[in-house]
């Protein structure tokens, strides 16, 4: 096959990051983006080549970096400063796994509809694991960690119902999306006097950004009606 190397039964295309971006761009419906969010792109294709090389599985990665996000529940518990600290370094790691199953699956060809809803359930469960290391960092009432998940599961719930619905165009990219999410609750363990700010900062700044793509996506659908029938949930 032209331009592609076959290893452990996975066609590798020889990509550089200008066309790991690309293929990035079109898997997420947006246009090829530039400064920063390109440069990373074109890190995590670096760090992904030799992963997709060995035959890493791109569901592989993603399932690790759940594994990683949960585990910081358990160490935020852990008295004292080590425990914080781990939950942060678990944290940190699981949002670079996170950054890193896409790009190997690009690298190697493997995007697949079952490791996109894959990606999106575990994504969801990390969600919930971030506020609650969080919760726990800061001795703070289970509520507030229950009204951070619950916004960042409504921001992503607006997306995935708006696109079912028939919004197009180039997706709005909000303030509170996941890689933010990731950084607040890395800081927050990283510095657990923090914490509680950090929570807050997912209520406030997730919550209005949910707000916002759903005022996004009613503007966008104009009145027009669901695919769906009337009366579906």
């Amino acid at each position: 096959m032209a331009g592609e190397t076959l290893t452990y039964g996975v066609y590798l295309r020889r990509m550089d990051g200008d066309d790991h971006v690309r293929d990035w761009a079109a898997l997420h419906s947006t246009e090829p983006p530039a400064g920063l969010v390109a440069a990373w792109l074109r890190a995590a294709a670096a760090v992904a080549r030799p992963l997709a090389r060995a035959g890493i599985s791109p569901n592989m990665v993603t399932v690790a970096a759940l594994v990683m996000a949960v585990a910081a529940v358990p160490l935020a518990a852990i008295d004292g400063w080590p425990g914080p600290a781990a939950a942060c370094g678990a944290v940190t790691l699981s949002g670079l796994l996170d950054s890193l199953d896409g790009a190997v699956a690009v690298q190697a060809g493997r995007t697949t509809r079952v490791g996109f809803l894959l990606d999106s359930a575990l994504d969801r469960l990390a969600d919930a694991a971030f506020p609650a290391a969080l919760a726990i960092a800061a001795a703070a009432g289970a509520w507030l960690a229950v009204a951070a998940t619950a916004a960042a599961w409504w921001l992503e719930y607006v997306r995935a119902r708006g696109s079912l619905a028939g919004v197009t165009g180039k997706p709005l990219i909000t303030p509170g999306e996941r890689p933010t999410r990731i950084i607040l609750t890395a800081v927050g363990l990283g510095l657990p006097m923090l914490a509680t700010a950090a929570l807050w900062a997912h209520v406030v700044i997730v919550g209005g950004s949910a707000v916002l793509l759903f005022v996004d996506s009613l503007r966008r659908l104009g009145g027009a009606a669901p695919s769906a029938p009337t009366g579906a949930s």
